[in-house]
C-alpha cells in the first residue's frame, strides 16, 4: 500500500511536470511567431 501511495504522488509530480513544459512550449511557440510575424513586417 505504501508503494502505490508513493508510485501515485511520485507519477503525479512527473504529470505536472510534463504539462509544466508543454505549456512552456506552447508560449514560446507563440512569441516565436510574433517574433518573427515582427521581423517580416518591417
Amino acid at each position: 500500500m505504501l508503494r502505490f501511495m508513493i508510485g501515485l504522488f511520485v507519477g503525479a509530480f512527473i504529470g505536472v511536470c510534463v504539462m509544466c513544459l508543454c505549456n512552456a512550449a506552447a508560449k514560446a511557440d507563440e512569441q516565436m511567431k510574433d517574433h518573427i510575424n515582427d521581423k517580416n513586417k518591417k
